[in-house]
């Protein structure tokens, strides 16, 4: 199966988006057949390359039967039981794929598309209003109407269990078993990276590069030219765990994404000290040593600000913060052609040397140069070196 830069917008029958198809295909013209007037299934999209198999019918996924002793389709039924699992989603990026500020500051920067929605909401129940086919047969235009499936429980989860472990009344997971509380089938998709390339790869027609390309960008990478899966690295395997019917390893479930692991950061200073009122020659390199994708990878309204500062010991800057910008830039509308790309490509490194001149006002003592990334409010310090200030 074929899944580099896949159209992966056409797996989003639900909101009827279809933005492009995989590798240059054209999107098609014609308007979808029409659905009943209560949708509860997708409207039809146009023919694309074949979906991954734990996704066979696009996304969002329509769940119609209940699997035979399951609760509910909450996440917080699954946790009785997958106690370990559940915590560790509870905290990823998964869980607050709706709710999360950043995406809603996405969501406003891409022009509120329909086209983010399948996969934040990847169950058709979370959705308040699906699909009845096309606008003038304008795949970015769908009609919507009210989903009488609608629930609001569901839609705050997210990304969440339901998504990827439930199919037609059945239970999928990496082992099936005759001896679970519930059907359980075993899935060949939920170990393999094309579970991540349904929604994590993206591209718009006439675009120059997809607009999410983290799978492309692994697939090219030397992780899986050695056999290291996005699952190796985001949801490895936690050991001595204790839960219901469950013995040896539970694979984690969230979805850690840190800088600190991703990147090395090294600092080359002439000496120990710094004079104030004198120029302090500094040089940083980056290595993305440690994700095999690109940092940052996803949507390219995702940037950081590496920041250089020198600081006192009471955390008080010096002198105006240096530095560089990871980031990819984009035409302010469909279908955002590349402008400019910055960003760290896997065992990519970038080096910068500037000078920092420390205020000569001021006590001598303790400080620290410090190298962080910054993304909007949130900061992540990704090296401090202890100094003198004299």
């Amino acid at each position: 199966m074929t899944l580099t830069r896949t159209l992966l917008a056409a797996t989003l029958p639900l909101l009827g988006i279809g933005l492009a198809v995989a590798r240059g295909k054209k999107a098609v013209e014609a308007e979808s057949p029409p659905v009943p007037a209560v949708v509860t299934e997708p409207a039809p999209a146009p023919p694309a390359e074949p979906a991954p198999g734990l996704f066979p019918a696009g996304l969002p996924v329509v769940i119609d039967s209940m699997p035979p002793g399951v609760a509910s389709l909450s996440a917080q039924s699954c946790n009785a039981c997958h106690w370990t699992a559940h915590d560790t989603w509870e905290k990823s990026a998964h869980a607050v794929a709706w709710a999360d500020p950043l995406y809603q500051q996405a969501l406003r920067s891409a022009g509120n598309s329909t086209a983010c929605l399948g996969c934040h909401l990847p169950v058709a129940a979370q959705h308040d209003r699906l699909a009845n086919g096309y606008v003038d047969g304008d795949l970015s235009r769908p009609r919507l109407e009210a989903n009488a499936s609608f629930d609001a429980t569901l839609m705050s989860e997210g990304v969440s269990c339901v998504a990827c472990h439930v199919r037609e009344g059945k239970v999928l997971g990496t082992y099936a078993s005759d001896n679970a509380p519930h059907p359980l089938v075993k899935s060949d998709e939920l170990s393999s990276s094309a579970l991540c390339a349904t929604c994590h790869q993206l591209t718009w027609p006439e675009a120059d590069r997809p607009f999410y390309d983290t799978y492309g960008e692994w697939e090219s990478s030397a992780y899986a030219k050695a056999g290291v899966d996005c699952l190796d690295c985001h949801m490895a395997p936690v050991a001595g765990v204790s839960q219901p019917g469950v013995k040896g390893t539970v694979n984690a479930h969230a979805s850690a994404t840190t800088l600190d692991r991703a990147l090395t950061t090294l600092v080359s200073l002439p000496a120990a000290s710094v004079q104030r009122g004198q120029p302090l020659p500094v040089t940083v390199t980056l290595l993305n040593s440690g994700a095999g994708h690109s940092v940052p990878t996803g949507n390219p309204f995702k940037n950081y600000a590496i920041e250089v500062v020198l600081l006192d010991a009471a955390g008080k800057e010096l002198a105006p913060a240096q530095g560089f910008t990871l980031a990819r830039t984009v035409e302010a509308t469909p279908p955002w052609r590349t402008t400019s790309d910055s960003r760290l490509r896997a065992g990519d490194k970038r080096e910068w040397t500037g000078t920092i001149t420390p205020s000569a006002k001021g006590l001598a003592g303790a400080g620290a140069l410090v190298v962080r990334a910054r993304r909007d409010a949130t900061v992540t310090e990704l090296r401090r070196i202890p100094l003198d200030i004299r």
